[in-house]
């Protein structure tokens, strides 16, 4: 089982973070929403104090952000050749 917690913030809030307590290791690695609004950010054990501090956050666990991920508001749809 992963212990994991995946957190969905808005990309305004990725200069906040302190990506030290995080298992996201920096801004440039975070998965972002199609439209660039939203971004997933992940840690594990308690709530470091970094994601405290963002009021505007949804917390998931692994098995309820992997659908999230995989919806067309996370995934672009494949290039036509």
């Amino acid at each position: 089982m992963d212990s994991r917690t995946y957190v969905i913030i808005n990309t305004t809030d990725l200069t906040l973070l302190d990506y030290s307590q995080l298992l996201t290791t920096s801004i440039e690695t975070t998965i972002r929403s199609v439209s660039g609004d939203k971004a997933i950010v992940k840690y594990e054990g308690d709530m470091p104090s970094t994601i405290n501090s963002i009021s505007n956050k949804t917390l998931y666990t692994h098995e309820e952000i992997m659908p999230i991920v995989e919806s067309s508001e996370w995934k672009s749809p494949p290039s036509e050749p």
